[in-house]
């Protein structure tokens, strides 16, 4: 006599389950991939703002010292004498004249 193998409701669940399980890895596969460019972008993003601020408060200074200086060097002017000129500047002084003032009071 030839046994009959027979599908019972627990061989049913267990399929299902074997599908679950096998769905739930491919979902998770992805996960981790789409974690990861996630990641990825913010560490990319990190480093870009990073080196913008260095440009933005690094450029000032290099322009001043590269491009700047030589030609105030070569003129014989240096920061005091851009500073004098720029006391004659009318209603500069008087305004100058006025913060020292209130600043004494």
């Amino acid at each position: 006599m030839e046994t009959e193998k027979v599908d019972t409701g627990k061989d049913i669940t267990h399929k299902k389950m074997e599908e679950l399980l096998v769905q739930n890895s491919e979902l998770i596969a992805e996960n981790n991939k789409i974690l990861k460019k996630i990641h990825r972008n913010g560490l990319w993003g990190f480093w870009l703002r990073i080196a913008w601020y260095v440009v933005l408060i690094g450029l000032p200074f290099a322009l001043y010292f590269y491009i700047l200086e030589p030609y105030f060097n070569a003129l014989g002017s240096s920061y005091e004498t851009f500073s004098a000129g720029m006391q004659e500047i009318p209603g500069l002084r008087l305004i100058m004249e006025i913060l020292q003032n209130t600043k004494g009071q």
